[in-house]
């Protein structure tokens, strides 16, 4: 049973492999994919700079 105590779940990623990640995780889940190709994930970013920006809105 997934255990539903965190307040998100985020993964990116621009490999192939992320795809069996993105599938994997749970609806909820914030998922991107770097560049711009078709992609399970629900967000695509063109770059990994944008994703670093992203990142640091979060953090701050």
């Amino acid at each position: 049973m997934l255990n539903e105590s965190f307040d998100f779940i985020l993964a990116a990623g621009d490999d192939k492999t992320d795809e069996f990640l993105f599938k994997a995780l749970p609806d909820i889940a914030y998922t991107i994919k770097v560049g711009l190709s078709p992609s399970l994930a629900k967000f695509n970013v063109s770059e990994f700079s944008v994703l670093l920006k992203l990142l640091e809105a979060l953090v701050t």
